[in-house]
């Protein structure tokens, strides 16, 4: 998924987030190579992403709230968000 799974709406804002399992694989010598999975969590407005990543759901949230309090929206034309 591209923009990552929605999870919440806070506002005008979605909460969504990425999870990548981990992987188990041979590398070219052929032993086995164990890749960690992660989470990522992002703050989008439609589908421009605002801030991120974080590493909890709870962070983002609050990265939100904090956003709508001080009104800030996806401008195009803006240099500064």
């Amino acid at each position: 998924v591209k923009i990552g799974r929605y999870l919440k709406k806070i506002g005008y804002l979605d909460i969504r987030h990425t999870i990548v399992q981990p992987i188990k694989k041979k590398n070219r010598v052929g032993n086995l190579e164990s890749i960690p999975g992660k989470m990522e969590c992002f703050v989008y407005h439609g589908k421009h992403k605002m801030s991120g990543p974080f590493k909890s759901h709870q962070q983002a949230i609050e990265s939100a709230k904090d956003m709508l309090s001080k009104n800030i929206k996806y401008s195009k034309n803006a240099k500064n968000r």
